[in-house]
């Protein structure tokens, strides 16, 4: 890439970036609350494949 071709390339983000019109718009408080609660952010947090389950290590002594 040219350097040209990097500085179009942040411009367009930038434009992107501070576009509000693609702001979250909560419709009401209701929606906002429910947009936003712990349990729906919990959800969508994947759950590990894989679970270790190695002894603990022993205690120094």
């Amino acid at each position: 890439m040219d350097r040209e071709d990097v500085k179009m390339l942040i411009k367009q983000w930038w434009d992107i970036y501070n576009d509000e019109s693609l702001d979250f718009k909560a419709k009401s408080a209701a929606d906002l609350k429910e947009n936003l609660s712990v349990s729906t952010i919990i959800a969508s947090v994947p759950r590990p494949s894989v679970i270790c389950l190695s002894p603990p290590a022993p205690p120094a002594a």
